[in-house]
């Protein structure tokens, strides 16, 4: 899930939801972990579908306190896609949720973004689907019903491409394809742009990223699929270059080892976004890199850093109040999530990690921020049919 300020991440009605602590406590820190955040054991809100596929913490409901959105995919043939808005109250609880129909299918495998999209100063929702995009506005204190951008979208991100001064929609699709939906003055995406080539050879796009990935303040095209990510970077004339391949380590017989997940951010404290890619494995081959951005582009050799188990989703995020961010990583297989955090030097530390009962594989499982009203940003991870909250202690 991609935000529009950088802070939560961020990220996959007429049903009650239940909140409950976890049965177990929080896994222990692990070696290397020096400084770890310390959370809280997992509560959970239940979301009455098995297709909880993305999670974004936003303020949706124009009251000043963080909410937990979560975008969740039909469940069966005969339903649609929906859009769930936990709303946070004044005692910073959460009650039952708003389920907002949207037009996504079955299988549908849908992704979040939030952020301002018609200038209004309120935060709107993306979320794309086997349907397009549906564009959910702010208004009067809530999410009004979905305006559909057709064609199908596997991954959306909210930026400025035109230069207008209005957020564009940037879609990854199923043909490997991305598309830019300029924002037209009445808030409407009437048309598109399709940037073709060799992003992905054919292979639908897992994640999609907007970002200056070569510090010339022109935004770049970063998309994610499996084995690697490819990078195309703007000309001066509008145009975008060809594509670079950022992959992920071989393995002893050759082969690309497999990621779930990425992320676009400084990690390396030096103001430019840096690419992070996590890589699936055991311990020792469980890692996340780092392809830092220098002077005129990313690294073609990434910074390894062993992670915990079956690396999965990222989020990038500062939650310590530092002002350097951090990573956060999901474990599927192994009901966790961890933290690196990143140290005064620009380098991320040891991991610790968190019990997280049902913790997704989904690259938007996890997002970032305060969705408890203490003024310390928590972590908030898709869990099967619910979402989990780790407050930070």
């Amino acid at each position: 899930m991609r935000t529009g300020d950088g802070m939560d991440r961020l990220v996959r009605v007429g049903m009650a939801a239940t909140l409950a602590v976890a049965a177990g406590v929080a896994a222990p820190a692990r070696a290397g972990a020096a400084g770890a955040r310390a959370f809280a054991p997992a509560r959970y809100l239940a979301t009455g579908s098995t297709g909880t596929n993305a999670v974004a913490v936003a303020d949706v409901t124009g009251d000043g306190r963080r909410d937990i959105v979560v975008g969740v995919d039909a469940a069966t043939g005969t339903q649609t896609s929906s859009v769930l808005v936990f709303a946070q109250q004044a005692d910073h609880g959460y009650g039952a949720p708003t389920r907002i129909p949207a037009h996504g299918g079955y299988n549908s495998d849908v992704r979040l973004a939030v952020a301002d999209i018609d200038g209004d100063g309120r935060t709107d929702v993306a979320m794309s689907s086997s349907a397009g995009v549906d564009v959910l506005f702010q208004r009067g204190g809530r999410l009004a019903a979905p305006v559909l951008v057709a064609g199908g979208a596997e991954d959306v991100a909210i930026a400025d491409v035109t230069g207008d001064g209005r957020p564009d929609l940037v879609v990854g699709a199923k043909q490997g394809e991305v598309r830019i939906h300029a924002q037209s003055a009445t808030h409407t995406f009437p048309t598109h742009t399709t940037v073709t080539g060799p992003f992905t050879a054919g292979a639908p796009a897992n994640q999609v990223f907007v970002a200056d990935l070569d510090g010339d303040a022109r935004v770049d095209l970063a998309q994610f699929y499996g084995h690697g990510t490819w990078v195309r970077l703007r000309r001066a004339d509008g145009s975008y270059g060809p594509a670079t391949t950022y992959r992920t380590p071989a393995d002893g017989n050759g082969h690309r080892r497999v990621s779930l997940g990425a992320a676009v951010g400084d990690v390396t404290g030096d103001g430019r976004a840096d690419l992070v890619t996590s890589v699936q494995g055991n311990t020792p081959d469980a890692a996340v890199q780092v392809f830092a951005q220098g002077v005129g582009g990313l690294a073609a050799t990434p910074t390894r850093y062993p992670a915990y188990d079956c690396a999965a989703g990222l989020v990038i995020g500062d939650l310590t109040g530092d002002n350097r961010n951090d990573l956060v990583v999901a474990h599927a297989n192994w009901l966790a999530v961890s933290v690196h955090l990143q140290g005064p030097t620009g380098t991320l530390g040891g991991y610790a990690t968190n019990s997280v009962d049902g913790v997704g594989s989904q690259e938007d499982a996890l997002a970032v921020g305060d969705v408890t009203g203490d003024g310390k940003p928590d972590v908030v991870a898709v869990a099967y049919d619910k979402v989990a909250i780790l407050r930070q202690l």
